[in-house]
């Protein structure tokens, strides 16, 4: 009889462990979509680099901070069951707007509310992975990057099946909206379902984290300098994330006259990279310090864009762009776990501050964008050496603080 009931708690809880974890696959499928169908999308609302910069990255993620930040740092009260269906639902209706978008502003609103529902699921989640993964952060991170990644790797021959199917990159679209509608009502089940077995997760029970405001929530890390530093460090790894997909994209259209079909390899490629790093990223970190693992795929990531860029050869570019995957997917996982350490306890209030560098995620991807126009894409990716740089300097110039807890 123990036997069955052991089995009956523990199903429900792995389901909905599980219903978190694939929310990093969601994220990164359909933030994805615009990325590896530049091209299209700057074809369709005949924008040039610049303004897909301006309509694709800034201005939604100008709005989505708006509106993230304080349900953030509400979530360390709130059902992460619930706040995860509810978020993924949002996500879906925001999606099917998108794809009936006919114009660049349209396109914008739609994906400043999908990137707003989005980042409140990724926070839920994230901050359930953190605080109950027996690892420990840094190896739930890694975890995390690993769903993400099979995400990214996914996203690419969806674009082109959808290309194929519908002509258009708006049809992967409406796939995923309706996919994410399906995924918010089983988020809804398993809650439920974890809640009457009595499986529930402790951050289920409203009363067990304190409300923080966000006004005290700052200024309380006002005073902690690494908590900052490692946040802006984080923000920074989109540049090795989105942007390098899509000016990677639009280099290899552009400067190399690769096909579609060709393109989508080539970032599929970028992707199983990333999904590979993340895996061995987690069984490395039982052996080697995270800020060592950092350094060491810092130097890395520096190499292989430099090659990837360069690469007189495709084979080169394709081999180049899998071992940047590789080594970049550990970057933002170290990093933001390393942030959640400095604050114990409150992953919510972390996901809430780290809203405030949203000023760093709009102005590096128009930076990219208008050194793509004035100088080539070939430039352009150089400067996205900055990313690993800013890791790199953070990881070796905090390697000896230690923080201690607030009371």
């Amino acid at each position: 009889m123990a036997g069955v009931f052991a089995r009956r708690r523990i199903l429900p809880r792995f389901w909905a462990t599980a219903a978190f974890a694939i929310t990093a696959a969601y994220d990164e499928l359909w933030s994805g979509v615009t990325v590896v169908a530049a091209p299209a999308v700057e074809a369709f609302h005949q924008l040039d680099h610049a303004q897909y910069a301006l309509w694709t990255f800034a201005v939604p993620l100008i709005v989505a901070a708006f509106i993230e930040a304080p349900i953030a740092l509400a979530s360390d009260r709130m059902s992460r069951g619930g706040v995860l269906a509810s978020s993924l639902g949002m996500l879906a209706v925001s999606l099917a707007g998108c794809a009936l978008a006919e114009s660049a502003w349209m396109l914008a609103a739609g994906l400043s509310v999908a990137g707003a529902a989005s980042g409140v699921a990724c926070g839920a989640a994230q901050a359930e992975l953190v605080t109950t993964y027996p690892g420990g952060p840094h190896r739930a991170m890694s975890r995390w990057i690993a769903f993400a990644a099979a995400g990214d790797a996914l996203t690419p021959p969806l674009i082109a099946a959808a290309l194929w199917a519908f002509g258009s990159y708006r049809g992967a679209l409406w796939v995923l909206a309706v996919v994410l509608g399906l995924q918010a009502l089983f988020s809804w089940w398993t809650a439920a379902r974890a809640v009457s077995t009595g499986a529930a997760i402790a951050s289920d029970d409203p009363d067990d984290a304190p409300v923080v405001p966000l006004r005290a929530a700052i200024a309380r890390a006002s005073s902690n300098r690494d908590l900052w530093i490692w946040l802006f460090a984080a923000a920074s790894c989109t540049l090795l994330d989105e942007v390098v997909v899509a000016l990677g994209a639009l280099h290899l259209d552009r400067d190399r006259g690769w096909g579609t079909g060709a393109i989508a390899a080539a970032m599929t490629g970028f992707s199983s990279g990333g999904v590979l790093g993340a895996l061995v990223c987690e069984h490395v970190l039982q052996f080697v310090a995270p800020r060592r693992l950092l350094i060491t795929s810092t130097l890395g990531s520096l190499v292989f864009l430099a090659v990837f860029s360069y690469a007189p050869h495709p084979a080169v570019a394709l081999g180049a762009l899998f071992l940047l995957g590789v080594c970049a997917s550990t970057h933002y996982p170290l990093v933001k776990a390393t942030a959640f350490e400095l604050a114990p306890g409150q992953p919510g209030v972390v996901n809430a501050i780290s809203q405030l560098y949203v000023a760093v995620e709009v102005i590096l991807p128009l930076a990219a964008g208008a050194i793509a126009n004035r100088f080539g894409l070939v430039i352009a990716l150089m400067t996205l050496a900055f990313e690993p740089l800013v890791v790199l300097t953070v990881a070796i110039a905090t390697r000896d603080r230690r923080v201690t807890p607030p009371p």
